[in-house]
């Protein structure tokens, strides 16, 4: 007796399932992988569905290669992979096991979800000496020649005009000062910002910040109006139909920071605040403000989960991103159709810019 891909999806694909997969002694499978294995199987969005409609039918008759990710033992990585890229066949098996888990797989289902998360309080150092240690963080990024994102490398040149000014190299100080000797504006902010949490700001270095603090915040005004227009609205007219969403949207804007989703990694993979515009006012709920947008997906989960979502989603291809941008650094990374990434039930399409920028990230639509 054979299994048949229907079989094998309705046991235990279709919602996930841990299975010990136990091979015929005299397949293919036997001679590569031992004995048995313990994978979870993998499908495309196109097969999930395929296979959704073929289980209906109670005929089970499809062989073939189905592909798998191995959890425990002691398999080579081009073993490893050879499960991922090509599969096992399902005539080379002769039992399958499972855990009876209760949690079933969210791909069918249209209810929003939320992360359970713990929340650890931090306590803020006086005198601001929280700058030193992140300082010394950001610096330890460079030193290892790890990937930091736009608004830590200023924090970082800031951090080292302030704490280290006789070490820095020709190279930082032209990224400091301009032709003209007068400093770069995101770099001046960072540095007075030290220097009045440290209380070590003079009058005249007080009025600068806030000249800065002001184009700052223009420049957020000014982002938060462009991205509104591209969703049919502006500042203004938000702020005529519904002025409590238009507050939060800016000070949301004003006070963002480039998020970073890689960790450790050469490449930097982040969202700035651009990409947070563009992905959460197209396709989280709480954020949309008309209907402009109502034909695409919106993510099944909460506003403050979904940047936990897209870093859980980039990390499952973190390896093969960091592969691509070492052998093409001024391309363009992306993860679409079959090529999706499945997390927690839904696939995700997403676009990364050469500078490690997600610019696209969102939810493939389906069927229920």
């Amino acid at each position: 007796m054979n299994y048949s891909l229907e079989e094998i999806y309705a046991f235990v694909g279709k919602e996930d399932r841990v299975a010990k997969v136990i091979f015929k002694h005299d397949s293919e499978s036997y001679k590569l992988y031992g004995d048995s294995i313990t994978v979870v199987f993998n499908y495309t969005q196109k097969e999930r569905l395929e296979l959704d409609e073929l289980i209906k039918k109670m005929k089970f008759t499809k062989q073939g290669f189905i592909k798998a990710t191995y959890l425990v033992g002691n398999l080579s990585d081009n073993k490893i992979e050879l499960l991922k890229s090509t599969g096992i066949n399902s005539k080379d098996i002769s039992h399958i096991l499972h855990f009876n888990n209760l949690k079933e797989n969210t791909f069918h289902s249209t209810q929003t979800r939320q992360i359970k998360t713990l929340k650890i309080p931090l306590e803020i150092q006086n005198k601001g000496r929280d700058y030193d240690w992140m300082y010394g963080f950001i610096k330890r990024f460079v030193v290892e020649n790890r990937g930091i994102t736009p608004h830590e490398k200023y924090l970082y040149l800031a951090g080292k005009l302030y704490y280290e000014p006789n070490k820095l190299t020709d190279s930082e100080m032209s990224e400091i000062y301009n032709d003209e000797n007068i400093m770069h504006e995101e770099i001046e902010y960072h540095l007075l910002s030290i220097k009045l949490m440290r209380e070590e700001i003079t009058k005249e270095e007080t009025k600068k910040l806030g000249v800065l603090l002001n184009k700052k915040h223009r420049k957020a005004f000014e982002i938060l109006d462009r991205h509104l227009q591209d969703v049919g609205s502006s500042v203004k007219k938000l702020y005529e139909e519904n002025p409590d969403k238009a507050v939060e949207l800016f000070a949301k804007v004003a006070n963002f920071k480039d998020k970073r989703i890689s960790h450790n990694t050469p490449k930097v993979i982040f969202i700035d605040i651009n990409s947070y515009l563009h992905i959460y006012t197209r396709h989280v709920e709480e954020m949309k403000i008309n209907n402009q947008f109502e034909h695409k997906d919106n993510f099944q989960w909460k506003e403050e989960d979904v940047f936990t979502v897209i870093e859980k989603v980039i990390e499952k291809a973190d390896d093969d991103i960091q592969d691509f941008f070492a052998k093409n650094p001024n391309s363009r990374y992306s993860r679409y159709g079959d090529y999706s990434i499945y997390y927690e039930g839904d696939y995700y399409t997403f676009h990364i810019e050469k500078d490690g920028r997600i610019s696209t990230f969102h939810k493939n639509k389906k069927n229920n």
